[in-house]
């Protein structure tokens, strides 16, 4: 009995080591899983878009691996059993041969060496640790956001005029994307195209520094519309039901640019509901939200122009501008904030416009990735040029955060740069009085308002400073070492953005 009781837990061991050993890959691919943050808010939150995502990747690789453990167990008991015939009519003679347990336990020793060298090579152990360990200390009232941090309801917001806004968030394009020439860090520039325009237009260089809570699109969204990191704390509470509430105790770009009477809407290629993007838009006064399967519902997509991240470019951009046509032909002001896909981590997606073969490498895909996406909005900025709404409206264009994708891939030449995500503003209703600065996603929030021409007291607003004054920015002051240190704290003030609304109520929640 003893010896069966092992052989089954040796065998269910087994089956659990070969499904970690297909996961970990998986998960290396899809998130890069260095990214700490990223991942934990991904995989920890009880957001349905993001459960959904992970279970559907745990359900692929568990397939995998039961096909694999099947197929090995049944060439355990194949060579058993021929074994056993062999032995029975003397080709082998009688003696000691392994058993059942002995091959198991031989198999779960080489899986646990395998799945031991991938964890290691792919997962920062003691990151997680920290992170986990981090997020069960009792909050603390901070200094920090009692001295820094701006409520925007607390201060009067004028606008001198009410331009129409087009946001763009570049997925993980970067400054360092150019060549040295130009300020970069490749041998030969990538974005050629994105380099004439922070030539030509306004831009501060060499674009905002990623700190902590900025370093995944969720993040950097609620970053630089809302002025605050995102700091979710990982724990699971019990029972716990879906989260139906996204930072209620904050206002945020969305919250007034409603107050002020313009028409938003907001547009992925990808899943709204991926990462709880579909919940914050509805917290934050959006209800013209769009994403692949919204998009789906309206019209049919073609097959060749969905990827396993959602609709690539090409088609996204002829989306955004269909919505553009409807808004425009309203007197009211109108905003549009997207978001491209297309250099998506690991190495991007197969966009048929971009004319990126299917053999090439991977180093080739995301670099050819890099350049279509620098060629796309430069389209769409020519495009937007042509039409008569362009003069009375402001287009900003800016990384999300920084690159996710293998370093020697993307081809640096310096392994240990800091990544800067970049930034340039079209038609803005003010001038930068300085091209050169430190910042971070949080001074895009006041910055993107007097972009449009908002008149906003002492230009902060959240934890942001406008680079339109000359007032210093929390990087500027505090130094990135200082400002991730206090970011990083659990505080009773960041607490009440996340669960309580502005009037200082728990926010009801999904029974």
């Amino acid at each position: 009995m003893i010896i069966f009781l092992i052989s089954a837990f040796c065998t269910l061991s087994l089956m659990i080591e070969i499904f970690c050993i297909k996961e970990i890959p998986v998960l290396a691919k899809t998130f890069p899983l260095s990214n700490t943050e990223a991942v934990t808010f991904t995989l920890a939150q009880n957001i349905a878009g993001a459960r959904d995502f992970a279970i559907s990747l745990a359900l692929d690789a568990l397939k995998e691996a039961s096909i694999i453990f099947l197929l090995t167990i049944l060439t355990v008991a194949i060579l058993l059993l021929a074994t056993r015939l062999l032995r029975k009519y003397g080709v082998l003679k009688q003696g000691k041969h392994p058993n059942y347990l002995e091959i198991a336990i031989f198999l779960n020793v080489i899986c646990l060496a395998i799945l031991a060298r991938g964890i290691y090579t792919d997962i920062p152990i003691a990151q997680y640790y920290k992170i986990w360990k981090d997020s069960g200390i009792i909050p603390e009232h901070s200094e920090f956001y009692t001295t820094e941090y701006i409520d925007p309801d607390s201060v009067k917001i004028r606008f001198r005029e009410k331009r129409n806004l087009i946001l763009i968030f570049l997925e993980s394009i970067e400054y360092n994307f150019q060549d040295s020439l130009n300020g970069g860090n490749l041998p030969q520039n990538l974005i050629p195209e994105i380099t004439e325009y922070l030539k030509a237009e306004q831009s501060v260089i060499p674009g905002g520094t990623q700190i902590v809570g900025t370093g995944w699109t969720m993040a950097d969204a609620v970053a630089k519309t809302c002025g605050i990191p995102l700091m979710f704390p990982p724990r699971f509470k019990r029972n716990s039901v879906p989260q139906v509430n996204f930072l209620p105790g904050a206002t945020c770009l969305t919250d007034l640019l409603e107050r002020n009477g313009y028409n938003t809407v907001v547009s992925k290629g990808a899943p709204l509901n991926f990462s709880g993007m579909d919940l914050f838009l509805r917290q934050h006064s959006v209800n013209n939200g769009y994403g692949m399967r919204e998009y789906k519902k309206i019209k049919p997509i073609d097959q060749d122009v969905l990827s396993e991240w959602g609709i690539t470019d090409s088609a996204h951009y002829e989306l955004v501008k269909e919505h553009i046509g409807q808004l425009s032909a309203s007197k009211r002001p109108w905003a549009v904030w997207l978001f491209t896909v297309n250099t998506h981590t690991p190495y991007g997606l197969f966009d048929p416009a971009c004319n990126i073969p299917r053999n090439v490498s991977n180093a080739e895909k995301i670099q050819e990735n890099i350049r279509c996406t620098s060629r796309q909005v430069q389209d769409f900025i020519e495009w937007a040029k042509t039409q008569e709404w362009f003069e009375y409206t402001t287009i900003a264009v800016m990384g999300d955060h920084a690159t996710m994708s293998p370093k020697d891939s993307v081809g640096f030449k310096d392994t240990t740069l800091t990544h800067y995500w970049l930034d340039f503003f079209i038609n803005p209703a003010k001038k930068f009085p300085s091209s050169k600065r430190e910042f971070s996603s949080l001074d895009m929030f006041p910055t993107i308002l007097e972009a449009i021409g908002a008149d906003i007291p002492e230009h902060s607003l959240g934890l942001g400073r406008s680079l339109y004054s000359r007032e210093p920015t929390l990087l500027e002051k505090y130094g990135l070492d200082s400002l991730n240190k206090a970011l990083g704290k659990r505080s009773v003030e960041y607490d009440y953005f996340l669960y309580f609304d502005k009037k200082g109520n728990p926010p009801p929640r999904k029974k």
